[in-house]
């Protein structure tokens, strides 16, 4: 019987973006009742079981090399309208906003517009006292500077920062950007910049700023005309821009978080948690990343070196290639998780956090731990043995990636001994791995 993730964490305050780190080393074992997966049709199965033991009223979508594995939608996307959820329902993602943001900065660098290296003197020279704090500073989250919206744990009395600024939601974008900035650039740091690492949305808040100074252009037309429009991910943008869209899953059970500051502010979450999207488009963009359509390699290089275990934007396991990040924003919870290497990409949202039984990080994880493993290492039925079954399995995914001969596509024959041997599973083990 395997196992599976779970941790008795409140989920009843949702703060606007919160970072995903070593989920796996948090988790505390508990029966899993869900069946080995053993076909493409029992991967179907498994996420549809799985999507109702978490009690997700949502989306989660999984692709390998291009091909979906397996998608499953459940909930109601408008219950005043009886709409029901579909695979191409809008969510706003939270901090998966900002492994974009980092994107950008990546873009403007390939063209010789910035550097990392760069210093903040440079774009905000009023800030003195964190002139010395870097691109790659704000980037990687070595930057010491407070965070502007949540309360901060390593910051004094853990005062609630939004308690400390004018915002207005009748006021410009810029005027509440720039309340945000006359209060940061009084307030002390953390710690000296590059000493150690911890998370601040003002971070990409800086960043998005930074991309605005140097394009000529307002952030949100940047990452629509370099990232959204190049990838062809028509269903994603800002937030204040797709708020009315019909596709959008409504917000639920709103009235239990009105003390905490609406985290639709104009200009309050920018380049840390303002984008919309769905499933297949972040697939796309996840595709994008793995495959170096969007970025070159050496700047992708630079997104995924991780110092803490956080790169650009995006949490890191160099050893077994993987991305991966979740955001928050109010009920709305979202997890990816992305194998560079091997082509296998995770996304799951919900709108309706506070009905989750567990974390939707762990779900990401469930997934992963079974899909992901039964997938490279040619078990798919989970039995510890190769069987008929993982080696017919394999060979139907093959045929559909790779030309292979009559005889090949039909028997999985490698070694030409016109049977089904351990030598036949295990060459072709070998080679979808290596795809």
């Amino acid at each position: 019987m395997k196992t599976k993730k779970a941790i008795s964490i409140l989920l009843a305050v949702l703060m606007l973006i919160t970072p995903m780190f070593a989920l796996s080393a948090q988790a505390a074992e508990v029966e899993n009742s869900v069946a080995p997966v053993s076909s493409m049709t029992a991967y179907q199965n498994f996420l549809d079981e799985l999507m109702v033991e978490y009690n997700i009223s949502g989306v989660a979508y999984v692709t390998h090399n291009g091909r979906v594995l397996c998608q499953s939608v459940r909930g109601m996307q408008n219950t005043a309208e009886n709409k029901p959820m579909t695979i191409d329902t809008l969510f706003p993602i939270g901090s998966i906003s900002k492994q974009f943001c980092a994107a950008t900065v990546l873009l403007l660098q390939e063209q010789g517009k910035l550097s990392v290296d760069d210093k903040l003197s440079k774009y905000f020279p009023e800030y003195t006292i964190g002139r010395d704090i870097t691109i790659e500073n704000l980037l990687n989250m070595r930057s010491g500077i407070r965070d502007h919206i949540n309360p901060d744990s390593q910051y004094k009395g853990h005062e609630i920062p939004t308690n400390e600024y004018p915002l207005s939601n009748t006021a410009t974008e810029q005027e509440n950007q720039q309340a945000i900035l006359d209060w940061l650039f009084t307030q002390e740091l953390k710690f000296t910049p590059d000493k150690t690492m911890s998370y601040s949305n003002t971070n990409y808040f800086l960043l998005s700023l930074i991309v605005e100074q140097v394009s000529g252009m307002s952030y949100s037309d940047f990452i629509k005309q370099n990232i959204f429009e190049p990838l062809g991910m028509t269903n994603s943008g800002i937030y204040e821009e797709l708020v009315h869209s019909e596709n959008l899953a409504e917000n639920h059970e709103l009235e239990e978080y009105q003390e905490y500051i609406d985290p639709y502010i104009k200009g309050l979450a920018q380049g840390a948690g303002d984008l919309v999207s769905n499933a297949k488009d972040m697939d796309k963009w996840m595709t994008a990343l793995s495959k170096g359509t969007l970025l070159s390699e050496e700047s992708f290089k630079q997104m995924t070196t991780p110092r803490h275990g956080y790169g650009f934007g995006v949490n890191v396991d160099p050893e077994l290639c993987s991305i991966s990040h979740n955001g928050a924003t109010v009920t709305y919870l979202s997890a990816m998780m992305s194998y560079y290497e091997k082509g296998l990409n995770i996304f799951v949202v919900t709108n309706d956090a506070a009905s989750l039984e567990y974390p939707i990080d762990y779900f990401a994880i469930d997934v992963d731990n079974d899909i992901n493993t039964d997938i490279m290492l040619g078990d798919v039925d989970s039995d510890g043995d190769v069987s008929i079954i993982d080696a017919t399995a394999i060979q139907l995914d093959i045929a559909q990636i790779e030309k292979l001969t009559d005889e090949q596509a039909q028997y999985a024959d490698t070694d030409g001994d016109k049977g089904l041997s351990i030598m036949d599973a295990t060459e072709i083990q070998l080679f979808i791995a290596g795809l």
